[in-house]
């Protein structure tokens, strides 16, 4: 996932002093090239020039109180990333993200794909999270069309621009499948997005489809299994505003019918929706520079997917320094009705978190 307050910085130097070290065991020096083993001439004795190096870490306490009144507190390693990324050739290159979150994801190979220039067009192909929504923010939870939507799969995706316009499109094998189907690369998904910058203001604004949303990482797991009755479509329309010191994000979600059988609501096949709306300002504190969010989020049907049915947040950000942050975030939940299956009850919670990228 993308972090919120960093844009992570190309590390040229930092990828020198690595290629430095790990050159005389990881590469064979012939006639002025340098040969990987197994793979042939890379060009060029001084590889490690092509390769970026870019990392976030995040370090969080918690203080909550669930639904039941329960309380609870915890300090944990929210994020560890490392993304490296290679200039092949001319026209190629190639993307590796490591990704570690204490208690949920152990270290893995977040995404891993390789990018191809065919004229107008770019081929990329490998893992990766596919142009399904924006899910931009200014607090530090994920909003929750991100707990719906945000998919990670191994794809064929074929892109390109027309001007402000970016257009992709691509096709994907996933975890589920329709019972009558065979096991093939057969769902599909497309993404359409209009951006412009000006001096005091940019905008960028989308819209995305994928043909099945039951392969996503938080619909999958609240499945009763990996068959379906059939795919589940769902469309998400998203637009991020700036103007000057301001910053407006909207975010709206909608699925097809689930079957009853596998996510439900009243007895009936859910048809989920998700919206975000929030506000950021940017402002001085002691004369750093500092980001105040508020963010508004609803569901509807979305009770079978362990979601909340509004959820309010308050986030204050502050760049002690250049690629340190420190933020702090309030968030307060309303649970679905008896009547709807939910426990109606409210939950709230605190977060402190420190966090670097470079």
């Amino acid at each position: 996932m993308k972090n919120k307050f960093f844009k992570l910085a190309q590390a040229s130097s930092l990828s020198v002093i690595i290629g430095s070290i790990l050159a005389p065991h990881a590469a064979i020096a012939v006639e002025g090239k340098t040969h990987m083993p197994g793979i042939g001439a890379v060009g060029g004795k001084h590889w490690a020039r092509r390769l970026e190096v870019s990392g976030v870490m995040e370090v969080e306490y918690g203080s909550s109180e669930d639904y039941a009144g329960n309380s609870s507190s915890d300090i944990a390693l929210a994020t560890v990333e490392l993304a490296f990324d290679a200039k092949i050739d001319k026209g190629v290159s190639m993307h590796v993200g490591l990704l570690h979150e204490e208690d949920d994801t152990p270290l893995e190979v977040d995404e891993g794909y390789i990018e191809m220039e065919l004229g107008s067009a770019t081929l990329t192909m490998g893992q990766l999270y596919v142009p399904f929504g924006s899910y931009e923010t200014n607090v530090l939870s994920d909003p929750l069309t991100l707990e719906i939507g945000e998919t990670r799969e191994s794809v064929i995706m074929l892109g390109t621009s027309f001007g402000s316009i970016n257009a992709s499109a691509y096709i994907f094998n996933g975890d589920t499948q329709e019972a009558s189907a065979d096991d093939a690369a057969e769902q599909v998904g497309f993404s359409v997005s209009y951006a412009s910058e000006g001096k005091d203001m940019s905008m960028d604004i989308g819209l995305d489809y994928i043909s099945n949303v039951a392969d996503s990482d938080g619909v999958t797991g609240a499945l009763p299994g990996t068959d379906l009755v059939s795919y589940v479509p769902a469309q998400i329309l998203h637009a991020n505003l700036t103007f000057g010191p301001m910053h407006v994000i909207v975010e709206h979600l909608m699925t097809d019918q689930f079957d009853a059988s596998e996510v439900a609501f009243k007895g009936n096949g859910a048809e989920v929706t998700a919206t975000n709306l929030e506000f950021g300002y940017d402002m001085k504190i002691g004369g750093k520079d500092a980001t105040l969010g508020v963010a508004m989020q609803t569901t509807d049907e979305a009770v079978g997917l362990g979601l909340p049915k509004d959820k309010t947040l308050l986030a204050l950000s502050v760049n002690l320094y250049e690629y340190t942050a420190l933020t702090f975030e309030y968030a307060t939940s309303n649970d679905y009705d008896v009547a709807d299956g939910g426990t109606g009850e409210s939950a709230t919670s605190y977060t402190f978190q420190l966090a670097v990228g470079f």
